[in-house]
C-alpha cells in the first residue's frame, strides 16, 4: 500500500495516464506527513543513545519524511528529524518551491481548457477538465520562484546544525549559484575582498575555493564575469587592465610560489594572466627557483604554456634582476646549494643564475650578455682595491668562467645568432640580439677572461719569486790536500755545479716570469683594444638603450682601472725579474770572482736560443737571453712604445698621476738597462 501511496503525484495525462485526484492525494500527504511527523518527534526524543546522539530514527519519521517532500510541504519536512543538514533543508525547499510552480502551470493550464470548453459549448476534451480546481488555500503558498526568499526559512530551522551550516561560506557560494546572477556577484565580490586582504595564508583553503570559483564562472560567463566590481578602496583607473579574476589569481599565484611542493602548478595558474602580468608574476616567482631540477621544470612549464618566445623574455628579467640584486640582503632559500669555497654565497647566487639562460640555444646569446653584464660587477667591485691584491680578489670571476659557465657558452651563442640570421633574412625580430652585438660581447668575454688569466699568472709568480731564492752557498770540492791539477779540476767541477744549480733557479722563474709577460702582453695588445666596444654595426637600439649606456660606461670605467693596473703588474714583473737575476749575478761575483764572468756568459747563453754552443761568448747575451737582467729591463723600456701606441688605446686610459710614476718607471728601466748592457761595468758591480 506504501508504493500506491506515493505514487500519486503523477498528474493526469491525455492517455489517462495519471492521478485525475492529485490535488486531494496532496492534501491528504499534508495531513499525514504532519501527524506522523508529531509522532516520530516524540519517539525519537526518547529514543537518544547514551552518548546523547543516535544514526537512526523510528520507520515513521522516514515515512512522514517522505510524505512530506511529496506533497510539498517544506514547514513539515524542517520538522522532521530525519532532516538534520543544511543540504537536507535546501533539497525540501527547492523540491517544494519546484512542486508549487508545478502546481500553478497545472492549475492555470486546467483553469485555460475549461473556459475554452464553456466557450465551445460544454465540450470537454480531457478527463478531470469537467470540474472547476478546488479551492486549495490550505496548501503551501510558495515564493513566486524566489529561491532567495524561500531559502530563508532555513535560517529559522528548528535544527541547530541546520542553521550553523547555513552560516558556511562554502554553503553561501551554493546558495549564490541557486538564487541568481546578483546574489553570486555580491558573493564573490565579498569573498574576493576578504581574500585579497588577508595577510596570511590561514585562509588559504578558501582562497583556492573562491579562485577556481571565478575561474569556473569566467568560463561559463565572461560578460557576468567582467562586471565583476574591485574590492573598495583599490584603484581600478591606475591599471584599467585589472579585473578582478586577474587579483585572485595573483594571490593565488603568490600562495603557489611559497610552498615549494606546489611549485609544479605555478605555471598554471599565472598561463592565465595577461602577457604582462605573466612576465612580472612568473619573473618574481622564478628568482626565488634556485635547484637545476626545479629551474629545468618550471622553465618548461613556461615554454608549453605561455605564448611563444615569452620565456626569452621571462628569463631575461629573472638572470638581470639575479645579477644586479643587493648583495646586503642575502638569504639563504630552499633548493639553494652551498657557495663553492671562497665564494661569498650572495655572489655565487649570482653565478648559478646564468644556469637559466643555459638550458635551450636560443637562450645562449643572452646568457652571454648577462655573463658579460656579471663579470663586469665583479671587476668593478674591485677597481678600488690596490694593484697588488692578492688572488682571492679575482677569486669570484675567475671561478664563474672556470667552473660555472658552459665550455661552449661563446661557440654556441655565435651560432645560434648566425642561424637566427638566415633565418629571418632582413627581417628584424624585436628584442633578438644581433650578430653584430654577439661579436662585441665575444670580444668583450674573451678580453676580460684573457685578464683574469694574466693575473692568476700573475699571483703565481709573485708566489714563485717569494719562494724562490737567487743565492746559495758554493759547494767546495778543494780540501787542500789536492794537487795543482787536481785542485783545477775540483774548481772547475765547483764552478760548474754552482752554474747547473743557478741554471736551475734561473728556469724556475724565468718560465713564470715569460707566461705571465707574454700573458699580459695578450691583454695590452688585445685586437682592437682591449675592452674597447666597436659601435660601427650595431643598430640605434642597440646602441642608444638604457642597458647600452649603462654597459658603455661600466667599460669605460673598468678600463681606466685595469688597463694601468696591467701595465704596472707587467713592468712589476719585469723588473723584478731582472733584480732577481741581478741577484744570480751579484751571488756569483761574490764567490768566484774574476772567473765568475765566463760562468755567467755560460749561463746566459745556455737560455738564448739563438746561441750556439761554439760561438763566441759575446756581450750581445746581456740583454738577448732570457738569464739576463738586461733582457727584462729592455723589456720593460719596451712598454712605453706599446703604451704610446694609438692602435692600443692604452695611454688614454691613464690620468695624469698615473702616467706621471709610468713615465719615472720608464726612465728607471733606461737608467738599469744601461747599467747592466754594459759589458765594461756590468761584471764588476
Amino acid at each position: 500500500w506504501r508504493a500506491v501511496a506515493w505514487t500519486g503525484g503523477e498528474p493526469l495525462s491525455s492517455d489517462g495516464v495519471g492521478n485525475p485526484t492529485r490535488a486531494a492525494w496532496k492534501r491528504q500527504c499534508r495531513k499525514i506527513s504532519k501527524k506522523m511527523a508529531q509522532i516520530a518527534n516524540t519517539e525519537a526524543s526518547s529514543m537518544v543513545d547514551s552518548t546523547g546522539t543516535r544514526g537512526l530514527y523510528p520507520s515513521l519519521a522516514y515515512e512522514a519524511a517522505i510524505m512530506s517532500l511529496l506533497s510539498d510541504n517544506v514547514d513539515t519536512a524542517l520538522h522532521n528529524p530525519v532532516f538534520q543538514t543544511w543540504e537536507d533543508g535546501v533539497h525540501a525547499i527547492i523540491r517544494s518551491e519546484l512542486g508549487i510552480i508545478e502546481d500553478d502551470v497545472l492549475r492555470s493550464h486546467n483553469s485555460a481548457r475549461v473556459a475554452a470548453a464553456e466557450a465551445s459549448g460544454g465540450h470537454f476534451p480531457y478527463p478531470g477538465t469537467e470540474l472547476d480546481s478546488r479551492d486549495d488555500s490550505d496548501g503551501p503558498q510558495g515564493n513566486d520562484g524566489d529561491l532567495g526568499a524561500a531559502l530563508e526559512k532555513l535560517d529559522a530551522s528548528p535544527v541547530e546544525r541546520i542553521r550553523e551550516e547555513g552560516g558556511d561560506p562554502f554553503r553561501n557560494g551554493m546558495t549564490s549559484f541557486l538564487v541568481g546572477q546578483n546574489a553570486l556577484k555580491e558573493y564573490i565580490e565579498e569573498c574576493a575582498t576578504l581574500c585579497l586582504e588577508a595577510e596570511n595564508d590561514d585562509e588559504a583553503c578558501f582562497l583556492r575555493f573562491i579562485t577556481h570559483l571565478i575561474l569556473y564562472v569566467d568560463t561559463v560567463l565572461p560578460e557576468f564575469c567582467s562586471q565583476l566590481a574591485l574590492p573598495t578602496g583599490m584603484d581600478a583607473a591606475a591599471d584599467g587592465s585589472i579585473t578582478l579574476r586577474e587579483l585572485l589569481i595573483f594571490k593565488y599565484v603568490a600562495y603557489l610560489s611559497l610552498q615549494r611542493d606546489l611549485w609544479p602548478h605555478v605555471a598554471l595558474y599565472t598561463s592565465l594572466l595577461s602577457s604582462d602580468n605573466i612576465l612580472d608574476t612568473y619573473s618574481s616567482f622564478l628568482i626565488h627557483v634556485h635547484s637545476d631540477h626545479e629551474r629545468q621544470m618550471t622553465l618548461k612549464q613556461a615554454r608549453d604554456l605561455f605564448p611563444n618566445g615569452l620565456d626569452c623574455y621571462i628569463l631575461r628579467n629573472v638572470v638581470r634582476g639575479m645579477v644586479m640584486c643587493d648583495t646586503d640582503k642575502w638569504a639563504r632559500e630552499p633548493g639553494e646549494e652551498v657557495a663553492p669555497v671562497g665564494v661569498a654565497p650572495a655572489d655565487a647566487r649570482m653565478m648559478r643564475s646564468i644556469h637559466w639562460l643555459c638550458y635551450y640555444p636560443e637562450h645562449r646569446p643572452d646568457a652571454l650578455v648577462c655573463a658579460n653584464m656579471l663579470l663586469r660587477r665583479f671587476l668593478l667591485s674591485y677597481a678600488g682595491k690596490n694593484a697588488d691584491a692578492s688572488d682571492r680578489d679575482l677569486y669570484a670571476p675567475k671561478v664563474f668562467i672556470e667552473k660555472i659557465l658552459p665550455k661552449d657558452l661563446i661557440d654556441v651563442a655565435v651560432d645560434q645568432c648566425q642561424r637566427e640570421d638566415e633565418e629571418r633574412e632582413d627581417e628584424a625580430i624585436v628584442g633578438s640580439i644581433s650578430l653584430p652585438l654577439v661579436q662585441n660581447l665575444e670580444a668583450e668575454f674573451l678580453s676580460i677572461e684573457n685578464y683574469l688569466k694574466a693575473h692568476t699568472k700573475y699571483v703565481q709568480f709573485l708566489d714563485a719569486i717569494a719562494k724562490t731564492s737567487p743565492c746559495h752557498k758554493s759547494s767546495s770540492f778543494v780540501d787542500g790536500s789536492q794537487s795543482r791539477q787536481e785542485t783545477e779540476i775540483a774548481d772547475k767541477m765547483e764552478r760548474n755545479a754552482f752554474r747547473q744549480k743557478k741554471m736551475g733557479l734561473c728556469k724556475i722563474i724565468v718560465e713564470f716570469a715569460s707566461r705571465v709577460s707574454d700573458s699580459l702582453m695578450e691583454v695590452l695588445t688585445f685586437a682592437g683594444g682591449w675592452l674597447i666596444d666597436v659601435n660601427s654595426n650595431l643598430t640605434d637600439e642597440e646602441t642608444e638603450s638604457e642597458e647600452a649606456k649603462a654597459r658603455s660606461e661600466e667599460l669605460e670605467a673598468i678600463r681606466s682601472t685595469f688597463v694601468p693596473r696591467a701595465v704596472f703588474m707587467l713592468q712589476e714583473i719585469l723588473d723584478k725579474t731582472a733584480m732577481w737575476l741581478e741577484q744570480i749575478v751579484y751571488d756569483t761575483r761574490a764567490q768566484f770572482g774574476s772567473a765568475s764572468k765566463d760562468m755567467l756568459l755560460t749561463l746566459f747563453g745556455s737560455f738564448d736560443e739563438t746561441y750556439r754552443s761554439n760561438d763566441d761568448l759575446t756581450i750581445d747575451l746581456l740583454t738577448t737571453s732570457r738569464a739576463a737582467p738586461g733582457y727584462w729591463h729592455k723589456k720593460a723600456l719596451s712598454l712605453a712604445s706599446i703604451v704610446a701606441n694609438d692602435g692600443n688605446g692604452l695611454h688614454e686610459t691613464f690620468d695624469n698621476g698615473e702616467m706621471e710614476s709610468f713615465l719615472k718607471l720608464m726612465a728607471e728601466s733606461y737608467i738599469k738597462l744601461n747599467r747592466c748592457s754594459n759589458g765594461q761595468t756590468f761584471f764588476d758591480y
